[in-house]
């Protein structure tokens, strides 16, 4: 459907006052309400091919379910399952994304995609973050990065999520996105929130939020879950499948709380939180 706006800057006029009604209506912050549609103009990209290489994941993956209650998250995690020779794959999937970035697709969005500014250690193959400028008629609208994991592997189909219809005033549709399974996204914020740190403090409280987010909005098949965290841990090779979930840090006890508030979640106290994870948890794997 053609932009019913016929310039940028028309748009952007048109856009940023579309964005201040919308953020009041629902009582969020301005400059998160931009963000997100920023994102998912880029991720609208992304996913317009057939077959795109990756998945989404990761915060935003949960941002599509689950909104409005989902953690606020500034960033994008995609999945790809190989890539070329280890010392071209980074340059490989920059060159990929700035290109599935380019996509003209009538709204005014411009995206750079830049250099890769970090390696990541989590997925099996490593992976980077890239850092992404958003521009709408040739002045930057927002920034924001995509960290890229390579090598993990997919069990079960991809899902399809559905956008934010914000931006329906000017004839643009909602982005569609295929994302990595609820078994496989439970399994990967296991991993990491029992990955056995040794040179800090385990910081990953976001992790058990989304489990018990997981856990409270969907029907997980433990035999799914289980698969997921089998292969997730088998993959990743970095510690074996816990028997048991560690408690959590003291430290994390504010910072829970004020998730769990923003999520909607019953369990607000942090101790509750983990128990209903290990009942869970024995059910997955018995041991």
């Amino acid at each position: 459907m053609p932009n019913r706006y016929k310039t940028a800057a028309a748009f952007r006029q048109a856009l940023q006052e579309r964005l201040k009604g919308v953020a009041a209506q629902r009582r969020i912050p301005l400059n998160t309400l931009r963000l997100n549609v920023t994102i998912e103009r880029l991720l609208a990209r992304l996913f317009a091919s057939p077959n795109p290489p990756w998945l989404l994941k990761g915060g935003y993956a949960m941002e599509l379910r689950y909104r409005p209650h989902a953690r606020a998250t500034t960033d994008v995690d995609l999945s790809v399952s190989s890539a070329a020779a280890v010392k071209d794959r980074i340059l490989q999937i920059r060159e990929h994304l700035q290109e599935a970035a380019s996509r003209d697709l009538a709204d005014f969005f411009v995206f750079r995609i830049g250099a890769a500014y970090s390696e990541l250690q989590g997925a099996p193959m490593g992976g980077a973050r890239f850092p992404v400028d958003a521009l709408v008629a040739g002045k930057r609208f927002a920034q924001f990065h995509v960290d890229v994991g390579i090598g993990d592997a997919l069990t079960g189909e991809p899902e399809r999520l559905a956008g934010d219809d914000v931006l329906g005033f000017a004839g643009i549709t909602p982005a569609t996105v295929r994302a990595v399974p609820k078994a496989q996204q439970f399994a990967e914020k296991l991993h990491a929130l029992t990955f056995p740190w040794s040179d800090r403090p385990n910081t990953r409280t976001k992790d058990l939020v989304d489990l018990i987010l997981l856990m409270a909005r969907e029907q997980l098949e433990l035999a799914e879950v289980r698969d997921a965290v089998r292969r997730t841990f088998e993959t990743r090779g970095t510690h074996a499948v816990p028997q048991e979930i560690p408690l959590p840090p003291d430290a994390w006890t504010k910072e829970f709380a004020a998730m769990a508030e923003e999520t909607a979640i019953d369990e607000r106290d942090l101790l509750v939180a983990h128990r209903r994870l290990v009942e869970f948890w024995t059910r997955v794997w018995p041991g």
